[in-house]
């Protein structure tokens, strides 16, 4: 392995030291480069630290969909606030999620299509 290959393989390692991980991959677009992943707290970091790992792209969206929650009510929210935030960061990956596998259904539906087109071809 020359120098380069190294320098490469250790900024490799650093990214998943980071993300804790070495099969992480993006729920949205399935990115798995782990220079472009970054971890997404899903009620906010106020508000818990279970955290998901995005793309850079799908977390900035992520991210700005938090900013329509509801505004915290204190400084050290208790665990019904906590639930509650949660809940709406995992109503919003659901939402890319469902997203991503309507793009899939459509994607098979017109290989589906395709195929059947084929097969009624004389």
């Amino acid at each position: 392995m020359n120098e380069s290959e190294k320098r490469k393989e250790a900024r490799r390692r650093k990214a998943h030291e980071r993300l804790g991980s070495t099969n992480f991959c993006c729920v949205k677009c399935g990115e798995d480069n782990p220079h472009c992943l970054e971890l997404h707290h899903l009620a906010g970091q106020k508000f818990g630290d279970e955290a998901v790992p995005v793309c850079r792209n799908c977390h900035r969206k992520l991210s700005d969909d938090q900013k329509d929650h509801p505004r915290p009510i204190s400084d050290d929210p208790g665990l019904l606030e906590r639930i509650g935030h949660y809940l709406f960061g995992l109503a919003d990956m659901l939402a890319l999620v469902a997203e991503r596998l309507k793009e899939f259904g459509r994607m098979l539906i017109e290989e589906a299509r395709a195929i059947a087109a084929k097969r009624s071809r004389p």
